[in-house]
């Protein structure tokens, strides 16, 4: 009898610990993005926790860096969200996206420069997404040139999104 159990158990043992590792980072990604509820996280520091297996497992996933640099910056941890949008742009250096990222980040803490960089590379490798345009008009047209600021959010209203021009027209930025 003996001599049965102990293969058994074995067999259980194996199955076991396969199936933790049968996950991939895709997997543990998937179930970081199922806690969105379209406004934001439902359980942010178990997306976190998903993000980091991610990471762990794929290291060079510049989408699980990017993603949980969104998390880090809607928790305002400033840094870590630096970090991790960093790291997804030393991954994959040509995604517009995550230099709008991290200079959204900068914007938010005030290193207004850092941040007109950021949104400069973003325009620079996608100048057809009217958000990149707007978010640099905000930084201009608040701390810098407003003239710049300006013909920003007329190339985002060239883009079919004129909210910004709107409002910088209301508030005397823009004529």
């Amino acid at each position: 009898m003996r001599k049965i159990i102990v293969p058994i158990f074995l067999v259980l043992i194996f199955l076991c610990s396969c199936s933790e590792k049968s996950e991939t980072a895709a997997d543990w990604i998937n179930k970081a993005t199922a806690l969105w509820n379209g406004k934001g996280f439902n359980e942010p520091q178990k997306a976190i926790e998903y993000l980091n297996k991610a990471i762990k497992l794929q290291p060079d996933n510049d989408a699980a860096y990017n993603l949980r640099g969104n998390i880090y910056g809607a928790l305002d941890k400033h840094q870590l969200a630096i970090n991790d949008f960093s790291k997804a742009i030393q991954l994959n250096p040509t995604n517009a996206d995550y230099f709008n990222n991290r200079g959204s980040i900068y914007n938010r803490l005030g290193q207004y420069q850092k941040a007109i960089e950021d949104f400069n590379e973003a325009i620079l490798f996608d100048s057809n997404v009217a958000t990149f345009y707007n978010n640099r008009a905000a930084v201009h047209l608040k701390h810098g040139d407003k003239k710049i600021g300006c013909l920003d959010v007329q190339k985002a209203c060239a883009l079919k999104y004129c909210d910004a021009l709107k409002w910088a027209k209301k508030e005397g930025y823009c004529r």
